[in-house]
């Protein structure tokens, strides 16, 4: 059965990277270049958030963050429903 091209090329290129990491310099030269654009992705995010928060926008993080709230939010609210539901129930029963 033949292989699909995404196989393939995943294949090529975990060749290649063996191919690269083979030299101990070439190694340690991808290991930096890989940190390095780690500590900017950082950056950018950071500098990124503090802009649209200068701007008065809201960033990815603060949407994900309110909408845990509102989560939270939410389960409280069903459990105060029930706890009423239980007490009105007590109510009508006495």
């Amino acid at each position: 059965m033949a292989k699909k091209l995404s196989e393939r090329a995943v294949e090529a290129g975990l060749k290649a990277l063996g191919k690269l990491m083979e030299d101990p310099r070439r190694a340690e030269q991808v290991a930096s270049a890989m940190a390095s654009v780690g500590r900017a992705k950082e950056r950018l995010t950071t500098t990124q958030a503090a802009a649209l928060h200068a701007a008065s926008l809201v960033t990815r993080e603060d949407i994900k963050d309110a909408g845990k709230r509102l989560s939270k939010l939410r389960r409280r609210g069903v459990e105060l429903n029930e706890k009423l539901d239980r007490l009105v129930h007590k109510l009508k029963v006495n």
